[in-house]
């Protein structure tokens, strides 16, 4: 593997299942499919290219949402952000190379469906172009074409990460052992749970026996939740794992923020 990817294995493994399981992924795009010149490139997954250009699109938009959402965002944390945007946008091309060996494909109606009904290129609940085409240009600065290929990438490894979490699900005797584990921890929750019941207004209103029902339900939907995430981690970074050992991975960060 690339000096890029030892140097950032750990974190880089850890950001992308974070990204994945809360599902703040946005999308793809700007990439150039050549491998002649890199000069306008922020990295390379293979033969593709990841624009800096657009790679410099969504770190702008990143931090301004920041700051109107936080006020001033500091120098160190615009650094933190062009890093992790980029390690995203590298991890979102290696998904897409894996996605195309699986054969996973969005097709024309189902971008159409997908883009008709996002709430932002609607207008009184329906869709509008006018919408659609202001939004393209000011919020993603893109051509429609481009927003078009980007939703359509992004969705096609959205697909993939919901297959994997699937194949993530336990059995009911795997879950069992999972429970069992937390045995321990879950009767001391359950008993300080109870001592503080009488300060939630529903929970006071359940009999003991109710609310302990309720508890240990909730736990094991809780526990089921874990494990499950636990074990997409690994099939995640499995897979992250075949595709880098497949193709290329570099980037040209350093290169482009010195103009060099």
């Amino acid at each position: 593997m690339i000096s890029f990817l030892n140097r950032y294995r750990k974190t880089l493994f850890i950001a992308i299942v974070v990204v994945f399981l809360l599902g703040t992924f946005v999308g793809l795009g700007g990439y150039l499919f050549t491998s002649r010149d890199t000069t306008q490139a922020v990295a390379s997954v293979g033969s593709v290219k990841i624009l800096y250009q657009t790679y410099r699109s969504r770190v702008d938009q990143y931090v301004d949402a920041l700051r109107n959402r936080n006020g001033e965002v500091s120098d160190a944390a615009v650094k933190e952000i062009k890093v992790n945007m980029l390690r995203e946008m590298i991890t979102d091309e290696m998904l897409l190379v894996k996605a195309e060996e699986m054969g996973i494909r969005v097709t024309d109606a189902e971008l159409a469906r997908d883009i008709r009904g996002t709430p932002a290129f609607q207008s009184g609940g329906e869709f509008s172009s006018e919408a659609y085409f202001r939004a393209v240009r000011a919020a993603f600065r893109d051509t429609p074409q481009g927003y078009e290929e980007m939703r359509r990438r992004s969705l096609v490894a959205g697909r993939l990460k919901q297959l994997i979490f699937q194949a993530a699900k336990l059995t009911p005797g795997e879950l069992a052992v999972f429970s069992a584990k937390d045995r321990d921890a879950a009767e001391k929750d359950f008993k300080k749970a109870m001592a503080l019941r009488h300060k939630d207004a529903a929970a006071a209103k359940l009999t003991p026996a109710e609310f302990k029902e309720r508890f240990f339900q909730q736990r094991k939907e809780s526990v089921a939740a874990q494990a499950q995430q636990m074990r997409a981690q690994e099939l995640f970074i499995s897979l992250l794992r075949q595709v880098s050992s497949q193709v290329e991975i570099k980037s040209f960060l350093e290169q482009r923020e010195s103009g060099t």
